[in-house]
C-alpha cells in the first residue's frame, strides 16, 4: 500500500510542479509581451481612425513577439520538463498540454491588462488628430497554438535523446 501513496504522492508534486511553472511562466511572458511591443496607433479622424504605412508594419510586431517569446519559452519548457519527469511519458504528454494551454492563455491575458484599453472605446472619446494605441493582441488563433508546438518539439527533443530502451 506504501508504493501506491508515494506513486501518487509523485504525480501529485508533478502535477503541482508543472502546473505552478506554466502559470509563472505564462505571467511573466505577458509582461515579456508587453514591455517588447510598441503598438499600433490609429490617428482619431472626424469619421472614426486612421492608420499610416508605418503603424500598419507595427500591427505584426504584436504577433511576432507573441511567437518568439512563447517559443523560447515554450521550447525551453518542453526540454527542462520532459526530461525531468520523463517516466511517465503519458502524463507528462498531458501535464505538458494543459500546461501550455494555461501559459498561453495566461500570456494572452497579461498582455491584455497591462496593454492598452479596447481600442474602439479609446477611439471614440479621444478628439480629433489624438493618436490612439491598438489592444495588445494576435490577429489569429493560430498564433496561440505556438506554445503546446514549442513545448512539443523541447518533448521530442528529450524523448528521441533517450532513445527506445530510455537510456540517455
Amino acid at each position: 500500500m506504501a508504493p501506491h501513496l508515494s506513486a501518487s504522492t509523485a504525480v501529485g508534486r508533478d502535477v503541482t510542479v508543472v502546473t505552478a511553472w506554466f502559470v509563472l511562466l505564462g505571467v511573466l511572458s505577458g509582461v515579456l509581451w508587453w514591455v517588447l511591443v510598441s503598438p499600433a496607433e490609429f490617428t482619431k479622424l472626424p469619421s472614426g481612425g486612421s492608420m499610416g504605412e508605418v503603424d500598419l508594419g507595427r500591427r505584426f510586431n504584436a504577433d511576432g513577439w507573441y511567437v518568439v517569446i512563447a517559443a523560447v519559452f515554450g521550447l525551453a519548457s518542453g526540454v527542462a520538463l520532459t526530461w525531468w519527469r520523463s517516466r511517465d511519458p503519458l502524463l507528462t504528454s498531458l501535464l505538458l498540454v494543459l500546461g501550455s494551454a494555461v501559459a498561453a492563455a495566461l500570456m494572452m491575458v497579461t498582455g491584455h491588462l497591462l496593454g492598452p484599453g479596447p481600442t474602439r472605446a479609446a477611439l471614440a472619446s479621444a478628439k480629433v488628430g489624438a493618436r490612439v494605441p491598438e489592444r495588445l493582441d494576435v490577429d489569429t488563433f493560430v498564433i496561440y497554438l505556438t506554445w503546446p508546438i514549442a513545448v512539443f518539439l523541447g518533448a521530442l527533443v528529450v524523448l528521441l535523446g533517450k532513445g527506445a530502451d530510455g537510456s540517455d
